[in-house]
């Protein structure tokens, strides 16, 4: 499930360390990017749930969902960027995650309700979404949920309803851990380092201090809720596919060749059963988003335009 990705982070590393928070300090230095492409930051607030989302950029809709243990600001500000130059951009940190926050029961199903009424009260009827990873779960959730209003479905390294349960327990045995809880929650400061070893293709050393900084900032809240998200996910997986869908909507699947958390077989088999384009990208893994940008947001955008 999507990661917390900060390869960008790397030059603000050496040039922030000095600063009191160089996490806080380059979160606002983000926002004001977004905020100069008139990329508002906002919040939705119901009996239930408080949802902190981004919106810009004019046209078609396309909702960006984001993966477990990232938010939407880390893993979509490139990409809302690019993209609210012909598209509405909607990109909500999902329930639990960043500042969103709900009463509701932690499963999928409290994800779709959350990001339909966001897309509602944004008065928008019909959309495109991108999910990534985690993201691409609640994308799938919510197609069998309102299919005719989904027009095209983008999922990045998430294996959807077709993923192998079996598949999770081999990633336990390879982190050498009993609960898939244990690789995903992050409780500790070096969590965080060991997540992003296992979400790029390539190793990144953090600096102890950012570490800690990261931790406080983007994990240490919500630690039962997420843990129950992810021990949900098997039951929830069964039950979308026992709902009778047909067709897909024009669908794409990306995948990071290197991804050690969902194996490329996965994507794959998941690209077949909707009928979807797999593309494969080199020299990635389970953040293809960042670590190859260029080459992700350039099939994005052809797909979503054609």
């Amino acid at each position: 499930m999507s990661i917390k990705t900060y390869s960008h982070f790397l030059v603000v590393f050496v040039l922030g360390l000095t600063s009191c928070n160089t996490m806080v300090w380059n979160q606002n230095r983000l926002n004001k990017k977004l905020k100069k492409k008139d990329i508002i930051e906002q919040s939705f607030v119901t009996s239930e749930s408080t949802i902190h989302y981004y919106k810009g950029g004019e046209g078609p809709a396309v909702l960006l969902l984001h993966g477990f243990g990232a938010d939407a600001q880390v893993t979509w500000h490139k990409t809302m960027r690019k993209l609210s130059k012909n598209y509405t951009v909607i990109a909500p940190d999902l329930l639990w995650f960043g500042q969103s926050n709900s009463s509701m029961t932690p499963n999928l199903e409290s994800q779709v309700r959350a990001m339909i009424a966001l897309m509602n009260t944004s008065n928008i009827d019909k959309f495109s979404i991108a999910g990534i990873s985690y993201g691409g779960f609640v994308t799938m959730a919510m197609y069998y949920t309102i299919p005719k209003r989904i027009e095209k479905i983008c999922l990045i390294d998430s294996p959807g309803v077709t993923y192998d349960i079996e598949e999770m327990k081999i990633l336990c045995k390879e982190n050498d851990v009993e609960d898939i809880a244990d690789i995903f929650v992050v409780k500790e400061p070096e969590g965080v380092q060991k997540l992003m070893n296992l979400a790029f293709y390539k190793d990144k050393k953090i600096p102890k201090k950012i570490l800690n900084q990261t931790y406080e900032l983007y994990f240490s809240q919500h630690h039962k809720e997420l843990t129950t998200l992810l021990r949900t996910l098997p039951a929830e997986q069964s039950r979308l596919l026992s709902i009778d869908i047909d067709t897909y909507p024009k669908s794409l699947v990306i995948w990071g060749i290197e991804d050690d958390v969902f194996p490329l077989k996965e994507g794959e088999k998941l690209a077949e059963h909707m009928g979807a384009e797999f593309f494969q990208i080199e020299k990635a893994g389970h953040a293809p988003n960042i670590e190859k940008f260029k080459i992700f947001q350039d099939k994005l955008e052809s797909f979503l335009a054609d």
